[in-house]
């Protein structure tokens, strides 16, 4: 009986690993920024898959509400500017097990009924908001029912 169990567990621990490649081979890095692959935020979070990481360098970026929608890493390097422009809410985080790290978030909108923030996670669980600068926002970071969720540095 102990034989079987062993070769159980073997077997578990062997789908698992195949399981874990598999998919961890499947996820990209998308690249946004002045001579790479994707030129706008959106785009790239328009293309990206759960899993995926998508990297951010430096430079100015008003490109509206942007959302993310997808499980992923979105990181910024160098501390992109995501500019709102005082008329939108900056970041939507609409998944979970979703990391924003590395990013200055500035004018977000201002409206008393919709709140707008740098970064509003709507409804998703296990979000880890981390190393980020925040200014000149209606709310810097806002969790909407949300469970698990991190707020780092």
């Amino acid at each position: 009986m102990k034989e079987i169990l062993l070769k159980s567990k073997s077997m578990s621990k062997g789908w698992f690993i195949i399981y874990f490649l598999f998919f961890s081979a499947q996820a990209q890095v998308l690249e946004v920024g002045k001579n790479k692959k994707y030129n706008t935020i959106t785009k790239a979070l328009q293309h990206c898959k759960d899993g995926d990481t998508v990297k951010v360098y430096a430079g100015i970026y008003q490109e509206g509400n942007l959302i993310i929608d997808k499980k992923i890493v979105f990181v910024g390097k160098g501390f992109p500017v995501l500019d709102g422009q005082k008329k939108y809410e900056v970041l939507s985080v609409k998944s979970d097990s979703v990391t924003v790290k590395g990013f200055k978030i500035i004018n977000s909108g201002h409206a008393a009924l919709d709140d707008p923030c740098g970064i509003k996670v709507y409804n998703s669980n296990y979000v880890t908001i981390e190393n980020n600068r925040l200014d000149n926002n209606f709310f810097g970071i806002y969790i909407q029912n949300g469970k698990k969720c991190q707020i780092k540095n």
